[in-house]
């Protein structure tokens, strides 16, 4: 089996994710089935960080999105495009799995700069780093 780094993992989240927001199947069942399909399409075994990802998004997508409206000021989480707004919601379900916040957002950045652009990347930054580290 061939070791795959989290980056990786990551952008197959995003893959996965955005089809699944594009098409309205952001459900577990569905997500499933797409886990299931790229898996055999790209001939992975195992389990896989990724899916991790896409279920733990999926399943907390709503809390997420509450996040990420608290977080956006002047901005609804549905005026987000699609990519953005699934980086967004990898990286603050990673931060609620303990990955460090720096990790997280820096992740998010540069998948951002690779997927969309780099506005993109300093908008996704702003958000991240908005009201971070406030939980009381």
């Amino acid at each position: 089996m061939v070791k795959v780094n989290r980056r990786q993992e990551r952008i197959w989240a995003l893959q996965i994710l955005y089809g699944l927001d594009l098409t309205d199947e952001l459900r577990e069942e569905a997500a499933l089935r797409r886990i299931d399909n790229f898996k055999e399409e790209n001939l992975l075994t195992g389990s896989h960080y990724f899916e991790e990802l896409v279920l733990g998004v999926v399943k907390n997508r709503e809390r997420l999105d509450e996040e990420i409206d608290k977080r956006a000021i002047n901005w609804s989480v549905e005026r987000i495009a699609y990519v953005e707004r699934n980086i967004i919601r990898i990286a603050l379900y990673e931060i609620e799995q303990e990955i460090p916040i720096a990790v997280a957002i820096n992740e998010a950045v540069e998948i951002a700069r690779e997927y969309a652009d780099d506005s993109s990347a300093r908008f996704i930054n702003g958000i991240l780093s908005n009201n971070r580290g406030e939980s009381s």
